[in-house]
C-alpha cells in the first residue's frame, strides 16, 4: 500500500494504525502545492460489489457528512474527501502535525493540576460541541488527542466511522474468516485490545454508548494525568469491584478527584450526564485558584439525528407513521411547482458559499426532482461534488447539463478538468477543445489545454496551447513556466530559459520557476547560474528539497565538494528517501577521497533503489580506491547489466582488470567503451597500456596518439602529456 495513489491524488506514505476492517495511513496530496500531508482512514469492504452490504455504504456516508460538520470545530481535523475505491471506502481528514498524549504521558511522572485542568477544559469544551450535535466519539484515548505543533492546543482525531456499521462489516468479516488460524488471528487481536479495554465503559461494551461514555474515556485519561501510573497499572485499580482506588496515587486536589471519580464512575446513570456539566465543575476549581477561565465553549448545535437511542418498541410502533409521513412527502413533492425548484437551487447555493457542500448537494437533488430540466442546478451539484473529490459523479452531472444546454461553457469546461483528474486526458482535451469552438478567446482554455497534452505527452501541442494562451494573455506567468516545462522536455532547452526568464519576470517570488530554470541551465552546462537559481529557490521555498539536491550536482561540477556535502544533507534531512541525495553526496566524498563514506552513501542509494546504475558504478570506484578490487569487478559488473551502454562503467572495469593483470578482459572492456563512446580518451588511453604490457607496441602507440589527440580536443593538458610520454617510452 506504501506509495499507492488513491483516487488518483492521494499518494500513501505510511501506516499509523490497524483494525480488523482497515487502516490509518498518513499521504501526501499531490493535488496540491508542496504535496501537504493528510490523514486517510480506510474500512475495508468485504466480498464483490455486488455482495457489498449497500447499508454499510449508507451508513458510511451520513457519518462521513457529520463528520464533515463537525470538523468546522478548530480542535477537530477537517474532512477533505470521502470516496470508495477498490471495494474500501477512503476518508481523506486533515494532517494534524505534534505530539499525542501517548507520548506525553510517561509513567512514573504525573502532570500538575493545572496542567490536567488545562487538559480536561480543552478536551471538554470539543465534545460539548460533538454532543450537542448528536455525535458520540466513541474512540476517546491518549493517542487520538494530539498536542497541535502550531499553538499547543489539543485536537481531538479519529472520530468513529463504524458509528452503527460494525455490526454490519462484523457479520460479513466473520463470514469470510472460516480457517482456524483466522479464529487463532481473532483471540489474539482480542487480547491485543486489552489496554483500549480500560477507556471504554460498561454501557458502551455491551453495544450502548452514551454521551457520557466519553466522558468515562476522558475521566480515565486524566486518572492516568494525575497519578502518573501505566493504563495496565491503573486497570488493575480500578478492577476490583468496581471499585475507585486511584486517588491515593494521585497528586490533585480532593476537588479535582472528586470531579474526575464522578466522570469515571462504572454506572452510567451516576456519572456526569453530559461534558457541559463537568466544565462547569472544572471552572470552580479554575476561580477558586484564580487561574485563567476555559475555553468558550462552542454550543450551536448541527441538525442531527436524535440524541437517545429509541427502543426497539419505540421503532416498531414508528413504523406505520413513518409510511404515512412518507406518503404525504410524495404527496407534497408532486405538488410542488418550479418555483420551489428555484427556491431549493438558491438554498443549496447559499450552502455551497458556506463551505456545507454535502447539504447543498441534497438541495440540488431536491430541485431536480422537481425539475429535471435546469442545466444550472446539475451543473451546481456537479460543482459541490467536485469539490468533495466524487470526480465521476460529478463528470456525470456536468454531462447531463450539457445535454440539457449544449452551449454550456462552464459546464464543458469543468467537466474537461474532471476528466482530466480521473485520468481521461483524450477526454479533457475534446472538451477543451469545444470550448475554444465556443469562445476562441478563452486563453484559460488554451492553458488547460495544454495542460492535458503535456501530459499525455504530446509537447509540441502543449507547447502551441501555451503560445496561444500567452498570446491572448501577456502576462500570464504560469503559461510561461508551463511552456518552458514543455520546451526542456521537448529538447530546447534554451527556449526553455527564455520562458522560464520570461515567467521570473512578471512573478519573480515563484520558488518552482527558478527551480525549473536552474534545471536548464544545468543542462546547459551553466552550472554557476544553476546553483544561483536553485539558491534563489531555497530562498523563497526553504524546504524545497529538490532544490538543495539540484544545487548539490551542481556544486560537484563546480567541484565545490564540501558545499555539495552540505546540501545533499539537507536534503536527506527533509526527505531520508532521497536516493539522488544520497548518490551525489557519494560522488561528493569521492572526490574528497573519503572512500569509506562515499560508499555508505551508495549502500543508502542502491537500498532505496536496488536498480540505479550509477550507485554501483560509484560504490564500484569507492571500492576499487578502498583497495577492494573485487568487490569494485562486482558492482561495476552489475551496473553495467542494469545498463549495458554505460561506456564510463566498461572504462572502469577495463581499469580493474588492468590493475588485477587480467588483460583480455581488460582489452574487451576498453573495446565496449569505445564502442559506445569513440570519443573517451582516457579508453585509448588505458588500452595503451594493456597492448604495451601484450608487448603489442604497434597498437600501444596508436591508442596513445588518439588519446593524445582527443585529449588535446578535449582541453585536457594533463592528460595530453601523459599520453605524449606513453607514446616516447613505447618507441
Amino acid at each position: 500500500m506504501i506509495g499507492q495513489l488513491l483516487d488518483r491524488r492521494y499518494r500513501i506514505i505510511k501506516v499509523t494504525d490497524s483494525s480488523e476492517v482497515g487502516k490509518t495511513y498518513v499521504a501526501a496530496d499531490t493535488h496540491r502545492p508542496g504535496y501537504p500531508q493528510c490523514t486517510v482512514r480506510e474500512m475495508r469492504l468485504p466480498g464483490t460489489s455486488s455482495q457489498t452490504p449497500e447499508l454499510v455504504k449508507v451508513i458510511f456516508q451520513r457519518n462521513a457528512e457529520i463528520i464533515e460538520k463537525l470538523g468546522k470545530h478548530d480542535k477537530i481535523p477537517e474532512l477533505l474527501a470521502y470516496f470508495e475505491e477498490n471495494q474500501s471506502l477512503y476518508l481523506i481528514e486533515e494532517f494534524i502535525a505534534g505530539s499525542s498524549l501517548s507520548q506525553e504521558l510517561i509513567p512514573g511522572e504525573p502532570w500538575t493540576q493545572d496542567e490536567v485542568i488545562g487538559l480536561l477544559s480543552e478536551v471538554l469544551e470539543v465534545l460539548v460541541f460533538i454532543h450537542e450535535n448528536g455525535f458520540i466519539h466513541r474512540r476517546i484515548q491518549p493517542n487520538r488527542v494530539i498536542r497541535r505543533e502550531s499553538d499547543g492546543l489539543f485536537v481531538l482525531i479519529d472520530f468513529s466511522l463504524d458509528q452503527e456499521i460494525n455490526p454490519e462489516l462484523a457479520n460479513y468479516h466473520l463470514l469470510a474468516q472460516t480457517s482456524p488460524n483466522s479464529v487463532k488471528r481473532r483471540e489474539t487481536k482480542k487480547q491485543g485490545l486489552a489496554t483500549e479495554e480500560l477507556y471504554v465503559p460498561i454501557e458502551q461494551s455491551i453495544g450502548n454508548p452514551r454521551y457520557n461514555s466519553d466522558i468515562y474515556a476522558l475521566g480515565t485519561i486524566a486518572q492516568l494525568a494525575v497519578t502518573g501510573l501505566s493504563p495496565k497499572e491503573l486497570s488493575s485499580l480500578n478492577n476490583r469491584k468496581n471499585e475507585i482506588l486511584w486517588g491515593n496515587r494521585a497528586t490533585c486536589s480532593a476537588a479535582l478527584a472528586e470531579i474526575i471519580d464522578r466522570m469515571v464512575n462504572p454506572d452510567c446513570e451516576e456519572r456526569y450526564p453530559e461534558a457541559a456539566e463537568v466544565l462547569a465543575d472544572i471552572k470552580q476549581i479554575f476561580v477558586k485558584s484564580e487561574a485563567a477561565p476555559p475555553p468558550t465553549i462552542i454550543t450551536e448545535a448541527i441538525s442531527q439525528p436524535p440524541r437517545q437511542r429509541p427502543t426497539r418498541l419505540l421503532l416498531f410502533a414508528a413504523i406505520p407513521a413513518a409510511l404515512i409521513l412518507i406518503a404525504a412527502m410524495i404527496y407534497f413533492w408532486q405538488s410542488q411547482s418550479p418555483a420551489r425548484a428555484k427556491e431549493l437551487l438558491t438554498r443549496g447555493v447559499a450552502k455551497a458559499e458556506q463551505g456545507d457542500k454535502t447539504g447543498a448537494i441534497a438541495d440540488y437533488t431536491s430541485a431536480i426532482a422537481l425539475n429535471a430540466s435546469d442545466p444550472e442546478t446539475f451543473y451546481k451539484r456537479a460543482n459541490a461534488r467536485y469539490d468533495l473529490g466524487a470526480r465521476d459523479q460529478a463528470i456525470a452531472d456536468y454531462t447531463q447539463a450539457i445535454k440539457v444546454n449544449p452551449s454550456h461553457t462552464k459546464a464543458i469546461y469543468n467537466r474537461a478538468l474532471a476528466r482530466r483528474d480521473t485520468g481521461d486526458k483524450r477526454g479533457a482535451v475534446a472538451d477543451f477543445t469545444e470550448v475554444l469552438r465556443l469562445n476562441p478567446s478563452d486563453g484559460d482554455a488554451y492553458y488547460e489545454r495544454g495542460l492535458a497534452y503535456y501530459d499525455m505527452p504530446d509537447y509540441p501541442m502543449a507547447i502551441s496551447d501555451y503560445t496561444q494562451a500567452i498570446r491572448l494573455n501577456p502576462n500570464d506567468a504560469k503559461a510561461y513556466s508551463s511552456r518552458g516545462l514543455a520546451r526542456s522536455a521537448n529538447g530546447d532547452k534554451t527556449g526553455a530559459m527564455a520562458d522560464f526568464t520570461q515567467a521570473i519576470q512578471i512573478s519573480p517570488k515563484q520558488a518552482g520557476v527558478y527551480y525549473s530554470r536552474g534545471r536548464s541551465r544545468f543542462n546547459l552546462a551553466d552550472y554557476q547560474g544553476a546553483m544561483e537559481d536553485y539558491t534563489k529557490a531555497i530562498e523563497l521555498e526553504p524546504e524545497l528539497t529538490d532544490a538543495y539536491t539540484n544545487r548539490c550536482s551542481a556544486y560537484l561540477n563546480l567541484a565545490t565538494y564540501d558545499k555539495a556535502i552540505e546540501d545533499c544533507t539537507r536534503a536527506i534531512t527533509l526527505d531520508p528517501k532521497d536516493e539522488a541525495a544520497y548518490n551525489n553526496r557519494c560522488i561528493a566524498y569521492l572526490n574528497l577521497k573519503q572512500f569509506q563514506k562515499a560508499s555508505e552513501d551508495c549502500s543508502l542509494t542502491i537500498g532505496l533503489n536496488g536498480n540505479n546504475p550509477k550507485a554501483y558504478s560509484n560504490r564500484g570506484l569507492a571500492r576499487q580506491a578502498s583497495g577492494d578490487q573485487l568487490g569494485a569487478v562486482e558492482d561495476l559488473t552489475q551496473a553495467i547489466r542494469l545498463n549495458p551502454s554505460d561506456a564510463v562503467a566498461y572504462s572502469n572495469r577495463g581499469t580493474l582488470y588492468l590493475e588485477l593483470k587480467n588483460y583480455p578482459l581488460a582489452v574487451e572492456d576498453f573495446a565496449h567503451s569505445l564502442r559506445l563512446n569513440p570519443n573517451n580518451a582516457t579508453a585509448f588511453y588505458s588500452r595503451g597500456l594493456v597492448r604495451r604490457q601484450l608487448k603489442d607496441r604497434a597498437g600501444a602507440i596508436d591508442d596513445f596518439q588518439k588519446a593524445a589527440t582527443l585529449f588535446l580536443e578535449q582541453g585536457r593538458a594533463d592528460g595530453f602529456k601523459n599520453a605524449q610520454a606513453q607514446i616516447n617510452d613505447s618507441k
